[in-house]
């Protein structure tokens, strides 16, 4: 106040400069004061709180008003989660592998596996003879549709880690349906084709990979997955449900770079009467000169049709 009382006596410039000072130091004052009070209660209230860092309000000097920024003490942190606490948790997510199959139309049998914990795994189906390769989705799930190759047969699926599930399924429709088919390890080496009521290559009634046909006539299927390491493959061809309609089934293999100059190893799996045959088949490759060319395999199927009866 004393100073108050004299700035009538001061120059109006001086004045005006001293009244800003005055009000300056009044409002750092007042700052200081409402810091302190912040920073008690905070204090009171949690007192596991640390400063992290300060922050001068002044500029250039290092006598001025802070403010202090707090968080946690490191003793009121949630602790890490050990290797031991992962496991306890992983330990209660369940683990199963649930294999189911349904009986279709056409003989066919619809696959489902439930596999939680095994995303990504490279399977092989198994049936009657027929091995095929396929891979569990991000789900933990493996669909698929195979032919039945006999009446009553057990499907079964092998797992990496050697464990496997099986079913059993019955499929009596297929005592009077005729299939032919081919398996073999690798992305490509056999083809099936067959040429209904005398068709030619290129005209109506030829199947195959290309054009795999119905149920209505003949019908082609194309099992395994060639996407996973060492593939294992299959073609399987249903017959016309009519004996009397002539069928000729011919196996191809292209003479490749891949193919060329050795042994293709496969196996011929025949169905007739609810019952199924295997035989192994080995064809030796020309040289690889001939890429490019194929080679035609007939009369497999009336062979095993002989050799089953």
């Amino acid at each position: 106040m004393s100073i108050l009382k004299q700035l009538p006596n001061l120059p109006l410039g001086r004045a005006a400069r001293v009244f800003a000072l005055v009000a300056v130091a009044m409002a750092a004052g007042h700052l200081i004061q409402a810091i302190a009070a912040r920073e008690s209660t905070v204090v009171a209230q949690d007192i596991s709180r640390v400063p992290v860092d300060i922050v001068h309000l002044s500029a250039g000097t290092d006598d001025g008003p802070t403010i202090v920024f707090l968080k946690p003490a490191p003793e009121t942190l949630t602790a890490a989660v050990t290797p031991e606490q992962i496991g306890d948790v992983m330990a209660t997510v369940p683990c199963s592998d649930d294999l189911s199959l349904e009986a279709l139309p056409d003989g066919m049998i619809g696959v489902a596996l439930q596999a939680t914990c095994r995303t990504g795994q490279r399977i092989v189906l198994r049936h009657a003879g027929l091995a095929v390769t396929g891979k569990i989705g991000s789900e933990g799930r493996f669909q698929t549709v195979v032919p039945a190759l006999s009446v009553a047969e057990v499907v079964e699926v092998l797992f990496p880690d050697g464990q496997r599930v099986s079913q059993t399924v019955t499929m009596p429709e297929v005592a009077a349906m005729r299939r032919f088919g081919v398996q073999w390890q690798g992305a490509a080496a056999f083809a099936v084709q067959s040429f209904e009521n005398g068709a030619d290559f290129g005209q109506v009634g030829v199947v195959s990979a290309q054009n795999p046909g119905s149920s209505l006539s003949g019908m082609l299927t194309l099992l395994g997955d060639a996407t996973v390491e060492n593939p294992l493959m299959a073609q399987i061809y249903t017959y016309p449900a009519d004996p009397l309609r002539p069928v000729e089934i011919v196996v191809e293999a292209a003479v490749t770079p891949d193919t060329c100059g050795h042994d293709l190893l496969g196996d011929v799996i025949f169905s007739q009467a609810g019952r199924a045959m295997k035989v192994d088949l080995t064809l030796a490759m020309p040289d690889c000169s001939g890429v490019g060319d194929f080679l035609v395999l007939k009369n497999l199927a009336t062979d095993l049709k002989i050799a089953a009866n």
